[in-house]
């Protein structure tokens, strides 16, 4: 009969029941979790950048090839979309005390850093600490591409654009820095 499962279709359909329902919990759970762990992230870089953005990039000497403050937002987007989908991506295989914990950790570092450079660049106005503030974050960003190539290739495709950047943003800082050394910098 058409329609109707034979005892052993719908035995391995129960047995794939419950299977099923752990991945979903598990893709659902990445997800959220990867939402909440960008969105809390954003958040605390606008906190820790203060409002005066736009009014900081007015009062520096810009080097030559600097974006637009709109290129730099899109930047920043585009940072939050490759750490959700490396963060999904981790948390939907299950992190544990692996490589892929290690790669998860090493993402955390590098967004708390991200959130202390965007402190010292607005807040403190810094620009000689905020230069040398991408050093670590380098280190770090390239401990993590390693540990991807390893855990998870994809993840490390997705993260190589943001690690070949960070070669424009270190010249972009230094020469920030040494075109606005009179520039005073807040208490």
């Amino acid at each position: 009969m058409r329609g109707t499962l034979s005892r052993q279709q719908r035995a391995g359909c129960a047995s794939r029941g419950p299977l099923n329902a752990d991945v979903r919990w598990l893709v659902t759970n990445a997800l959220v979790g990867a939402l909440v762990i960008c969105g809390a992230s954003a958040l605390l870089e606008g906190l820790a950048a203060g409002r005066g953005v736009k009014q900081r990039f007015a009062e520096l000497q810009l080097p030559r090839y600097s974006p637009p403050l709109a290129v730099w937002i899109g930047i920043g987007v585009l940072y939050y979309v490759i750490y959700f989908a490396i963060s999904y991506r981790l948390l939907s295989a299950g992190v544990g005390f692996s490589l892929r914990g290690g790669a998860f950790a090493l993402l955390l570092v590098l967004m708390g850093i991200n959130i202390f450079w965007n402190v010292l660049f607005f807040r403190r106005k810094d620009l000689h600490a905020s230069y040398f503030g991408f050093w670590p974050y380098l280190l770090v960003a390239l401990a993590l591409l390693l540990a991807l190539r390893t855990a998870d290739t994809l993840a490390a495709w997705i993260f190589l654009p943001y690690v070949l950047y960070l070669g424009y943003a270190i010249w972009w800082g230094r020469r920030l820095w040494q075109l606005n050394r009179s520039v005073p910098r807040a208490a």
